[in-house]
């Protein structure tokens, strides 16, 4: 990483500065991977524009741009543009994409003439030459003419020229690749940058962004850093697969460097990150010869702006899935399977990393989301499709469900089977939630009867309907509050239970969205409150926008997953793991810069970019990673958010996971231990209470309460750390604290599988997320023994592309299970890295069959 970024990462708007803007209309929050809130109305006027000029042939064809997301791309890229300024750029996005699709029909690649024939027009059109439509009967040429009129009015002198020759420039670069194809040629890393970065098609999307400003030469070199990186990221997402004829950076550095594509995911990635640097290197030229030229940062803040923008929209759009490689052994690897497998990791987790340094993990989808989604679709029955195929999702799942995920499909699917004491067969998953969510519980069983109601008609108690609101809550405990309160008193006949004034608050609160795909990232609580919307007001104008977002949030498999994102709390949580490997670390320093730009105004942080909502876990994770890497650069945000913390306090030494007063959990205050410890005496005593709540809830037999997650080795893992980083502090007892860490460690190693490993509790079998959780307590604090068989069995559950596949143990809504793929591989990390010098040894003294 060059000096000038060590000393000046780049800078993003953060929540502090900007969430006052993100209403309607708003400027959102540049790089920092923020969507206008105007996004919509763009996307669904390029769908409209796109079939009115027969770019889309068929409802396959719609449904594919549908899934792209044009009017995110947008809204990512120029946050601050007007409505109109968006719906051009989303419908430029639909065009070039829809052209570029042309030459790759039905898997065959087209020849140099075909491209010829179809960009030659175009070329044309853009140039004005009289009759350039003349014998051609071609869509895409009528598309662009319309679009070519609408895009150059008002621009600057000289603009249409030059959009025009980077358009023929693109279509030159298209044709030399298609050349490359079809005589099977291999081109150099050079070759192929420089072809790569026309055929991206940036430079053209750049030029509309700016279209109503002058030209500015010396932007060139911050124009080509934007098309490498959004090109190479593109890249990077085809890593895992490589099929005939297909030419791209991943594949060109294999050959070249006669390396595994892996290994070559894993430098092209480096090499976008230096790319980032070349661009504020630039940038701060650019800077320094027009010192009291505003306009100039503006114009660099544009395009950055552009280029982060662009990258969080390949990262979310269904367009882009990225598929991993297989990641071969290090040809150095000597005898160490423990360093084998972390770089093996390592290079994963590189690709992992968006450039503007976000973790944009992507949640799997559930049962739960993707039944309310289709009972909602079902209620306004506009999109048959997408019904069928969230049904046809469910079925699949219905045989290896467990006993309330086959509840739940059984309502959707077959309402007219669930028996009228569904609520009574509820009562386990009920008692579960209660235990887990203390106070929060009894709206947790109401919760789960009105969602079974929305599914498959259950009948409601009228007695049961939780009371109003009182006093301060957290947004999604509102949200859902006021959506369970509105589907019991529709549900029930009692419309009166429920005041004008919480019908209109429902709606206001997800009114105020934030340019997110889904209401505050949750789906779940999106969901119930639009189904209950939908129930008292059809046709609510919230919802169809809602729902053009919800379908674009699907996974993969076309399911709802829990939420689109916590990408602040994954950037912490990696950003700290990073740190401890060579070749992770010069991510760090934009992962720092991301999540500090997030933090709120009351000093926490939200777990996903763009909600409101702070959290203490969050907030905890944050203050770790940032005082880890960089205390000094970083004290502002840090003593904010000690104060946030302390303000969190509860009496008894407990920290609650959203509001002050709400019931405490050990997991929150573990974290407020680990993030208040650095700061010596000033919160020494709050450092000390917690201390004592952590030591006065743990169990007899080691353990603590899991809440949020399933897994006693997760929340052994932050108990021992939290009283290992207090165990100096001044009031807490340390023959206490060893005697509980003694107990944890035990009851560990009393747990521990035959193969070395643990499951979620002793009754689970063994997995790999479980087991990196308990290796750094082992390797502290328990056996030497124990540690080796661990780190052997954690060993064995490394796949082919270098991840640790798992379980997941994280909830949300309690009880309930959802999975980031990411947390069991950063975890694993850890497990290889913290303990590795003392596992090491102990690995390499054991029995070779142990070892295997």
């Amino acid at each position: 990483m060059n000096d000038y970024l060590r000393s000046n990462p780049p800078r993003f708007l953060g929540a502090d500065e900007g969430l006052s803007l993100l209403v309607r209309g708003g400027g959102g929050l540049a790089g920092a991977g923020v969507c206008s809130a105007w996004w919509q109305g763009a996307e669904l006027g390029a769908r409209s524009w796109a079939k009115r000029w027969g770019l889309v042939g068929d409802a396959a064809q719609a449904r594919r741009l549908a899934g792209m997301g044009h009017g995110r791309m947008a809204g990512f890229v120029a946050p601050a543009g007007s409505s109109a300024e968006l719906e051009v750029l989303a419908c430029w996005g639909a065009f070039i994409t829809l052209v570029d699709d042309g030459f790759d029909q039905g898997g065959e690649h087209a020849s140099v003439s075909e491209v010829r024939a179809v960009l030659d027009p175009l070329v044309e059109v853009l140039k004005g030459t009289t009759g350039a439509r003349a014998g051609c009967d071609a869509p895409a040429v009528a598309a662009l003419e319309d679009l070519w009129r609408r895009t150059v009015v008002g621009t600057a002198p000289g603009w249409c020229a030059r959009f025009a020759a980077s358009y023929a420039s693109f279509a030159k670069a298209t044709c030399e690749e298609a050349r490359w194809r079809q005589e099977s040629y291999t081109p150099s890393v050079a070759e192929y940058i420089a072809v790569r970065r026309r055929t991206i098609t940036v430079a053209p999307l750049l030029l509309v962004s700016e279209r109503l400003l002058d030209a500015w030469p010396q932007a060139e070199v911050l124009h080509d850093v934007c098309s490498d990186a959004v090109a190479w990221t593109n890249d990077v997402f085809d890593a895992g697969t490589e099929h005939a004829g297909e030419i791209g950076l991943v594949g060109v550095l294999a050959r070249e460097r006669g390396v595994g594509r892996g290994e070559a995911a894993a430098m092209a990635r480096a090499m976008i990150e230096e790319r980032l640097d070349d661009f504020e290197s630039a940038a701060e030229r650019l800077a320094v010869l027009n010192p009291h030229d505003g306009g100039v940062r503006s114009r660099i803040e544009r395009v950055r702006t552009f280029l982060y923008g662009a990258v969080a929209w390949q990262y979310e759009s269904r367009r882009y899935r990225a598929t991993l490689p297989v990641q071969h052994a290090p040809r150095n690897r000597a005898a160490d399977p423990i360093e084998s497998a972390a770089v093996r990791l390592e290079r994963r987790l590189a690709l992992a990393v968006a450039p503007g340094g976000a973790l944009p993990d992507r949640c799997a989808g559930r049962v739960l989301e993707t039944a309310l989604l289709l009972a909602l679709l079902r209620a306004r029955d506009t999109y048959p499709k997408e019904e069928r195929e969230l049904a046809c999702w469910l079925e699949e799942r219905r045989a290896g469900a467990d006993a309330l995920d086959g509840m739940l499909i059984d309502a959707v699917l077959r309402p007219q089977t669930l028996p009228a004491d569904a609520a009574a067969a509820a009562a386990p998953f009920v008692g579960d939630a209660v235990s887990s969510a203390g106070r929060r519980g009894q709206l947790k069983r109401s919760m789960l009867h009105a969602v079974l109601h929305v599914l498959g008609g259950l009948r409601l108690n009228p007695a049961e309907i939780p009371p109003a609101a009182g006093g301060t809550v957290s947004t999604f405990t509102l949200a859902n509050l006021l959506a369970v309160r509105v589907i019991y008193a529709q549900a029930t006949d009692r419309p009166h239970a429920v005041s004008t004034g919480e019908r209109f608050q429902l709606a206001d609160v997800l009114e105020k969205g934030s340019g997110r795909l889904l209401w505050e990232a949750s789906a779940a609580t999106h969901l119930l409150a639009l189904n209950a919307l939908q129930s008292c007001r059809p046709g609510h104008p919230v919802v169809a926008p809602a729902v053009t977002g919800l379908l674009l949030a699907r996974d993969s498999d076309g399911a709802m997953p829990f939420l689109d994102s916590q990408d602040v709390w994954l950037s912490a949580v990696g950003g700290l793991a990073f740190l401890a490997r060579r070749s992770l670390r010069p991510y760090t320093a934009r992962m720092g810069a991301f999540v500090a730009a997030w933090q709120a105004p009351d000093g926490g942080w939200p777990f996903a970019a763009g909600i409101r909502q702070t959290d203490v876990d969050t907030a905890a994770r944050c203050m770790e990673f940032l005082h880890a890497l960089d205390p000094h650069r970083y004290r502002t945000h840090l003593a904010r958010g000690a104060a946030y913390l302390a303000a969190k306090a509860g009496p008894d030494g407990g920290f609650p996971t959203w509001r002050e007063g709400d019931d405490p959990d050990l997991d929150m205050t573990a974290g407020a231990v680990l993030a208040l410890t650095p700061h010596g005496r000033t919160h020494a005593p709050l450092v000390t209470a917690a201390t004592h709540y952590i030591l006065d809830t743990q169990h007899g037999d080691g353990t603590w309460q899991r809440s949020w997650t399933l897994s006693e080795s997760s929340v052994i893992l932050r108990a021992v750390d939290a009283l290992h980083a207090a165990r100096d502090t001044l009031g807490v007892d340390s023959v206490r604290a060893a005697a509980a860490i003694t107990r944890a460690v035990a009851r560990l190693t009393a747990t521990q599988q035959p193969d070395g490993g643990w499951g979620h509790t002793p009754d689970h079998d063994t997995d790999p997320l479980s087991t990196a959780q308990a290796i750094p307590v082992l390797a502290r604090y328990g056996p030497p023994h124990a540690t080796a068989a661990a780190t052997a069995c954690l060993l064995s559950c490394q796949d082919d592309t270098g991840r640790f596949p798992a379980p997941p143990d994280q909830t949300g809504p309690r009880p309930l299970a959802f999975d980031y793929p990411v947390v069991a591989d950063l975890h694993a990390l850890t497990a290889l890295t913290r303990p590795q010098a003392d596992v090491l040894d102990r690995f390499q003294g054991m029995p070779a069959r142990m070892r295997r």
